[in-house]
């Protein structure tokens, strides 16, 4: 045991997060080499954002599929076969010389890569029991760091090009990630059930069991699942909202707002800085304080951070990145974690949640042109991320009220 988790728990942690540090690639290349690409294959940037978008729109449809997949045939063989995807489109890109295998590649093939998201949660969240959201955190930080160490390599090597970058994917792919996921990964054990889980259960799964014993039928414990499930999809949805609008309209924000290049460039550095920050600090946050308030605290940052956007201050470029990028990488394995911890959720669940947050970020992205286009502006844009976030946090904030007076009421 180590941390009072068991010791596959942590070797399983390292082997997600060699994945995750590995797929940040994908992650670097659409950011870094669109130009690049555009002028290479001699295609618009209009059909590269096409294919992100089909990317996305897959893998969002694959979240449920993935879900019912990890259910019926076990997470590990799930992510196993979403490594071959991955793999199988960065080599179709990388050896590939047109704009329809550019499309195939990274726009289908990579999107059906999605089926494995779900399994990496459900794989935590069997693994840990009281380190869940350090653990969502420690593996959220792969994207980041894979990202910042990324950058400076193909910055610095000017005669690396986006077909080098597709082609380590590739190769990352076969050589280390699959073997890894095959060696390194084990199927979840069933826990003990009874005495033995009750006296590991946290307070909130506590919480939880007293109120579905007291229930005492499935039709009841459906009708509180149900607000619960529409919440916990509604915060999601505007996360990925939120990360549509900042990963497709962030830098356009700030220069159509004429802040200097150099503001600009120290905002995404602390942005990146933030990301791992923030995922580490509420990932031990999530840990030790009820779930329910840590998730309407990281969205009322959120709407402080968005509302110092809109208003274009000074110094908003960089507290909106101290805002967002603490908040960034948790709010989605926050609201899995709830779902986790009052219902057990499974694969199917997980993964119809995920199909949420990756509506949201389709639409955001989608809706931040639409709007730029119409009012040659970004600011209705960044005030329905600061209505969307509001809405969460007072969703999240109603559950807490009621299920603690819930549950005062069946003690007394």
């Amino acid at each position: 045991m180590w941390f009072n988790e068991p010791k596959q728990a942590w070797i399983g942690l390292g082997v997600l997060w060699i994945v995750g540090f590995i797929g940040a690639l994908m992650r670097f290349i659409m950011a870094f080499f669109q130009t690049r690409i555009s002028e290479d294959l001699g295609i618009g940037r209009g059909f590269i954002s096409m294919a992100w978008s089909t990317n996305l729109l897959i893998a969002a449809l694959c979240a449920p599929l993935g879900g019912w997949l990890a259910d019926r045939y076990g997470p590990k063989n799930v992510l196993l076969a979403s490594s071959v995807l991955g793999a199988a489109g960065t080599g179709i890109v990388a050896f590939g010389h047109q704009e329809i295998v550019f499309f195939l590649g990274y726009g289908v093939v990579c999107g059906f890569a999605g089926i494995g998201t779900t399994t990496v949660y459900l794989l935590l969240f069997d693994w840990f029991r009281h380190h869940r959201a350090k653990a969502t955190g420690l593996l959220a930080s792969a994207s980041s760091l894979g990202l910042a160490v990324c950058t400076p390599i193909f910055v610095s090597a000017s005669g690396l090009t986006w077909k080098d970058a597709f082609l380590a994917s590739f190769a990352l792919g076969i050589v280390v990630a699959l073997p890894v996921i095959y060696w390194g990964i084990r199927e979840p054990q069933p826990r003990a059930e009874a005495a033995g889980a009750a006296a590991t259960e946290e307070p909130e799964e506590a919480e939880s069991r007293i109120g579905q014993q007291t229930a005492g039928s499935r039709l009841r414990a459906n009708a509180a699942f149900l607000p619960l499930f529409l919440i916990v999809a509604g915060s999601l949805f505007a996360c990925g909202f939120n990360m549509g609008t900042v990963e497709m309209n962030l830098v356009a924000i700030h220069q159509l707002a004429n802040v200097p290049p150099g503001m600009i460039a120290l905002s995404m550095s602390v942005l990146g800085i933030m990301e791992i920050a923030g995922s580490l600090l509420m990932g031990y946050l999530l840990d030790r304080i009820h779930k329910l308030v840590m998730m309407t605290v990281l969205y009322g940052i959120r709407i402080l951070g968005f509302s110092l956007l809109y208003l274009h201050l000074g110094w908003s470029p960089v507290l909106f990145a101290v805002a967002f990028g603490a908040t960034y990488l948790s709010t989605v394995p926050g609201g899995l974690l709830v779902v986790k911890q009052y219902f057990q959720g499974h694969g199917k669940q997980t993964g119809w949640l995920l199909l949420f947050h990756q509506a949201g970020g389709i639409l955001g992205a989608f809706v931040g042109g639409v709007s730029f286009d119409y009012y040659r502006d970004y600011q209705v844009l960044i005030g329905v991320d600061v209505l969307m976030c509001a809405l969460a946090a007072l969703g999240y904030f109603y559950l807490y009220a009621t299920r603690k007076r819930g549950l005062r009421l069946r003690l007394a």
